[in-house]
């Protein structure tokens, strides 16, 4: 059965589309612009594979770091919407799980995790706060797993990166080093790039997007290209229309005592 997305929408016309399951924004159209997250065919709500596309939430565990199922369990949960509305100019959503008898039984930590979904003007902003509400210490990678599309890859550039050092998974996770000062795309790239500077740059024919990361020290960049690793059903030439670009926590996880709290953001400008 399909469970249609909840919209949020600011007073100038910026919008967002949230699922409950998995807390995860699936579209974002900025003020007076057009999408610019890739997404997968709608007909993939609801129960069953992961929705490939948006911001899909990782965590507790990034990708294969740890004996979860790959990239954690919290994109299958369902989430509570348990604040929106108008924020002066902006449009808010909050949603929040929490550990289960499911959850449990493989990772066997007290939690609450929110998700806060902002938009509005050019931007879109996701918050990202895990709490440990149990008596032990617990560890955790994460990420936000952003689709950005993109017109054509093959003329898409991500400014930023040059210099950093960064683990291939393309090429059997072997760690070098980006010479280039900008990063462009011909063939598949999996990276993920330790004490990623907080800004990034996406640039395309005719526009741009900033991408800025708060609490997210590491940086992935996913292209599939060609490969049989993208999404299997994707719109029409769609292997070449969206580019990953995920603030995240990997290099460093985060071990959280009883009673804290950690939260971390990505924020998108449409420039």
């Amino acid at each position: 059965m399909s469970v249609p997305p909840i919209t949020l929408t600011a007073p100038d016309g910026a919008r967002a589309e949230v699922l409950d399951r998995g807390g995860q924004v699936i579209g974002w159209t900025p003020a007076g612009g057009g999408e610019r997250l890739f997404f997968a065919p709608r007909s993939e709500y609801g129960p069953g594979p992961a929705f490939r596309g948006g911001v899909p939430v990782i965590w507790p565990q990034f990708g294969g770091f740890g004996p979860l199922i790959g990239h954690g369990f919290a994109r299958d949960l369902p989430f509570e919407l348990i604040e929106g509305g108008a924020a002066g100019a902006l449009a808010r959503g909050v949603w929040r799980t929490t550990d289960t008898p499911d959850t449990r039984s493989v990772w066997d930590f007290p939690f609450i995790l929110t998700v806060t979904v902002e938009v509005g003007g050019p931007r879109l902003v996701v918050r990202l706060a895990a709490s440990n509400v149990g008596e032990r210490p617990f560890t955790f990678s994460a990420a936000l797993h952003t689709y950005l599309r993109v017109a054509d890859l093959a003329q898409t550039t991500l400014e930023g990166l040059g210099g950093l050092r960064y683990r291939d998974h393309a090429n059997g996770d072997v760690y070098t080093r980006q010479t280039e000062p900008t990063l462009r795309f011909t063939g598949e790239v999996d990276r993920i790039y330790g004490d990623a500077p907080p800004r990034l740059r996406l640039v395309e024919p005719g526009r741009t997007l900033t991408i800025l990361a708060e609490n997210f020290p590491d940086a992935v960049v996913w292209t599939p290209w060609d490969s049989p690793r993208g999404i299997t059903n994707p719109e029409p030439g769609g292997s070449r229309r969206y580019l990953c670009v995920e603030a995240a926590t990997i290099t460093a996880p985060v071990t959280l005592a009883p009673g804290g709290t950690w939260r971390a953001a990505q924020i998108l400008i449409a420039d």
